[in-house]
């Protein structure tokens, strides 16, 4: 890092720090420290939430994923979009959930269920989510030092003190004082300005990454790969032990199984003004990310072509001198990519990436804090009171659990070593709740016959499994796998996994599910529950069959919805919604057609590396051109939450 790298770092928080000091004041309760007071649109909502999802740790394990993989999972991702597409359409689970009007999803969970039941899924929300966050400040502050090439140590009033504690401490301390400025007010407003600035810097850097690197140069580094291991040819990567086919065939039914159940960004899920401007800030996800996608992917195939590809040696060995001072082999894999970039980067792009990956931690950092912190207040220690709490006591009582958070997170942080890769170990912890609150949520939104009894099976079940996965994945290399060789020293399963347990956190997590699911089903159908759906959905005119009033909810009308058809959709809606089908289901189609051609005929590598030039070439003027779009409606709905805000209420 010179000069003006750190120039533009202190600069971006300066004015971050101003803006939300700022819209601090707009403040006034509990609503607005919780939701804003649902005073959020369409833009700002996808541009505040993407990058409160992207996270410094996300770009870190997002590097993971494609220095292993390379283009592969990109293949994939045309498999899974559909998917997407469908629950952003047809507004699965967040506009039944809207419907509710409950701010968090354990209050939803005791209309449906009980109370009981809804202090045990808050507690399990709450520790399947602080376990999950308790690694994201250890990885984003070792990237920070290693890309900005920072000491180990520094030296404080004669003092020498170890670096790495210090700036975790600093960046949590920085996250909390947002989160208690004005809850999630600050919180949208911060997350917004900082999806901006993410949004320019992005496209910048795959600009920059396409003419530093040729792309013969690119594929001739990515063709040094094992051939069953390919990284430009999906169908010749067989051999990969964790980011494979099944590694995606499990994430297609995550995607369906846990919409809207993780609730890290709780915040934003109550913040929308109506049910349909969630519904279409899903639908316009798919086009925010265009640019920062293609950024975050050419990045790590970069850095692999120059360490591999003989033409750029010089930079190799430097890169290569670099990670050679990191001692464990887990930390010097998670920080190949930044390591590399950092020498790749010049001067003033270092400054803008660091930028990033310190916009995009605290925007993590900032709603995690609030959510986890939000949902121990309100769905475990409130729950229990007899009493409620006066607004400025709740407000001080949500301002200390995320204070909480915080601390722990430093404490984990310091002593948990992680063992596998990062989005693995984000499975198998999410899982702890995911595993049965897929079954609990769609099932108590959707179906009558969902009983108490199968969700508290189904959560019991989740947890258990996915927290005995994290156990087990912990002592296997250092005790349990010594100890079964030596029950059974002549077994070859256990030699050829003695330093690893054979079963990756995703294919953990994708085993609770399933139990937690089948537990679910089962125990719903033993019992006799018809639980009342329409008075719950704020549907009372067609229980009362009333005729005239009462809006029909039938699948004509969901089908009319999922296409852009209903009531609520506007002209541009509907293009909108035309659009992004036509889109996703363009490339689902050459997905389909691909896959088939493919394992008819042996289709040689230059066909694939032509494949990705033309689909680099066609995403990268989109990726201009949505990146102008949302700054647009961005700014917009970011003048209007300030207006509403201060506009007299009740």
């Amino acid at each position: 890092m010179r000069t003006l790298d750190w120039v533009i770092l202190a600069a971006a928080l300066l004015a971050l720090l101003g803006a939300c000091v700022g819209a601090s004041r707009l403040m006034r309760g509990v609503s607005d420290y919780l939701v804003a007071s649902r005073c959020a649109g369409r833009y700002l909502l996808t541009l505040s939430e993407g990058v409160a999802g992207l996270g410094a740790i996300t770009i870190v394990g997002t590097f993971e994923v494609f220095y292993n993989a390379g283009f592969v999972p990109v293949w994939w991702g045309y498999f899974l979009a559909p998917l997407g597409l469908f629950i952003a359409l047809s507004g699965f689970v967040i506009y039944r959930y809207r419907q509710t009007r409950a701010m968090t999803m354990a209050e939803f969970v005791e209309m449906r269920y009980s109370r009981r039941f809804r202090l045990f899924f808050g507690a399990t929300t709450f520790l399947s989510g602080v376990i999950n966050y308790g690694i994201f400040p250890a990885v984003t502050v070792r990237c920070f030092m290693q890309f900005c090439g920072l000491p180990d140590t520094v030296a404080l009033g004669g003092v020498s003190l170890p670096l790495f504690p210090l700036l975790m401490a600093l960046e949590l301390g920085l996250a909390v004082a947002l989160v208690w400025l004005g809850g999630q007010i600050t919180i949208l407003v911060s997350d917004y300005l900082q999806a901006v600035f993410c949004l320019v810097v992005f496209l910048a850097l795959m600009l920059f990454t396409l003419w530093w690197m040729p792309w013969a140069e690119l594929m001739a580094g990515l063709a040094t790969a094992p051939e069953a291991r390919s990284l430009v040819h999906p169908f010749r990567a067989g051999d990969a032990s964790d980011f494979n086919t099944a590694y995606y065939l499990i994430g297609a039914f995550m995607v369906v199984y846990t919409t809207r159940a993780w609730q890290g960004t709780s915040g934003y899920n109550a913040s929308a003004r109506s049910p349909h401007e969630a519904r279409m800030a899903g639908i316009l996800a798919n086009w925010r990310a265009m640019g920062q996608n293609l950024a975050l992917l050419l990045m790590p195939l970069c850095v692999f072509a120059v360490l591999h590809n003989p033409h750029f040696a010089e930079q190799a060995a430097r890169i290569n001198e670099v990670l050679a001072g990191i001692a464990d082999p887990a930390t010097r894999a998670q920080m190949t990519v930044p390591a590399g970039l950092s020498v790749i980067l010049p001067v003033g792009f270092v400054g803008l990436l660091a930028t990033v990956l310190v916009a995009a931690a605290i925007s993590t950092d900032n709603t995690y804090l609030h959510s986890w912190g939000s949902i121990f207040i309100q769905d475990v220690v409130l729950p229990l009171r007899k009493k409620p709490l006066d607004p400025k006591q709740h407000v001080r009582w949500l301002r200390g659990a995320s204070l909480g958070v915080a601390l722990f997170a430093l404490g984990f942080s310091l002593i948990f070593p992680l063992k596998d890769y990062i989005f693995m170990f984000m499975d198998v912890t999410g899982a702890i709740f995911l595993g049965g609150a897929g079954s609990v949520i769609i099932g108590g939104l959707y179906w009558r016959r969902g009983s108490t009894a199968a969700a508290w099976t189904a959560m019991i079940v989740g947890a258990v499994l996915s927290g005995g996965g994290i156990a087990v994945q912990q002592a296997w290399p250092g005790a349990l796998a010594p100890r079964l060789a030596g029950i059974f020293p002549e077994n070859a399963w256990l030699a050829a996994h003695a330093d690893r347990f054979p079963f990756n956190g995703r294919e953990i997590m994708f085993g609770a599910m399933l139990a937690a699911l089948s537990s679910y089903v089962l125990v719903s159908l033993c019992g006799r529950t018809r639980f009342d759906l329409e008075t719950m959905l704020g549907r009372e005119a067609r229980v009362a069959h009333d005729a005239a009033s009462a809006p029909r909810f039938g699948w004509r009308e969901r089908l009319a919805e999922l296409v852009g058809r209903g009531p609520e959709f506007t002209r541009g809606d509907r293009w909108l919604c035309r659009l992004t089908m036509t889109w996703t289901l363009g490339w689902w189609c050459v997905f389909v057609v691909g896959t088939i051609y493919n394992l008819a005929v042996d289709v040689p590598v230059s066909s694939w590396e032509t494949f990705w030039r033309w689909n680099i070439g066609l995403s990268v003027p989109l990726g201009v051109f949505a990146t102008g779009w949302f700054l647009v409606g961005g700014a917009r709905d970011f003048r209007r939450l300030f207006r509403d805000l201060r506009a007299p209420r009740e």
